[in-house]
């Protein structure tokens, strides 16, 4: 099972694969792969998985 995050809201969920839109702000939008992310070993890492500080907590 794979963790996705909502590129538009930041919302994380558990999922097999992305569904069509985000069930947090359900707008069609692009799911990142963030299942294996870890931000704090990785300097300088892709700002759009690093996790938002109001961001929901991940759901399965």
């Amino acid at each position: 099972m794979n963790t996705w995050k909502c590129e538009q809201c930041g919302y994380q969920f558990k999922s097999e694969a992305p569904p069509e839109k985000c069930p947090a702000c359900h707008v069609a939008c692009s799911f990142l792969d963030v299942t294996v992310y870890t931000p704090d070993i990785h300097e300088g890492a892709d700002n759009r998985i690093k996790p938002k500080p109001d961001s929901a907590p991940i759901h399965k």
